[in-house]
């Protein structure tokens, strides 16, 4: 592998579940629609989006080893990633949001478990360290870890760290380390924040 000609994405990988209503919403009872299940997940989603642009782009997540985990891996070296490096954690669940739309389109609520991200530490991270420092860019998302953001940052070698804040409340993460950054993309809440 040449030095530099790769770009490193270190974030969340999950299963989008999406739920839409034909009708307007009967509360507390089973309503007609359609389920749709998707790759998600930011860090994936900017590691597909990079492989569709042309650029060589390596995964750094955590999947579990159940079924999605699996087909995650599986649809999302599809689209041209590279996720040999994804860490399998045994016995967890993937990723996965579930979001409950009306029949306008409005989401209604969504609930997320990303519990596994907490399994990007240091320690995996450390295990990689040359094959980052070697990268072009480094992409980092703030749905994983404070310490493993931290990492990167702290490890980088001068290579430009894109972030991106994901939420407003997870960029206070990335809050006190503005000058490690060499970009940041936030929204207007999470510039505010």
């Amino acid at each position: 592998m040449r030095e530099k000609d790769y770009v490193v994405i270190i974030g969340s990988a999950n299963i989008d579940v999406a739920g839409y209503s034909h009708e307007s919403l009967n509360y507390a009872d089973s309503n007609p629609g359609k389920i749709k299940f998707t790759p998600g997940g930011v860090g994936r989603n900017i590691a597909q989006n990079l492989a569709l642009l042309g650029n060589k782009a390596w995964l750094l997540s955590a999947v579990g080893s159940d079924f999605y985990g699996q087909s995650l891996l599986t649809q999302t070296n599809q689209s041209g990633v590279y996720v040999d490096k994804c860490l399998i954690v045994p016995g967890e669940n993937t990723s996965s949001y579930l979001s409950l739309l009306d029949n306008t389109g409005e989401m209604l609520v969504a609930i997320n478990d990303m519990n596994i991200s907490n399994a990007i530490t240091a320690e995996y991270l450390a295990q990689h360290r040359e094959f980052i420092q070697r990268a072009k860019v480094i992409v980092a998302d703030c749905n994983i870890s404070e310490e493993a953001l931290a990492w990167i940052l702290d490890n980088a070698a001068n290579v430009p760290v894109f972030v991106d804040p994901v939420s407003a409340w997870k960029c206070v993460k990335v809050r006190d380390r503005l000058n490690q950054i060499h970009t940041l993309k936030p929204n207007r809440l999470e510039a505010e924040t």
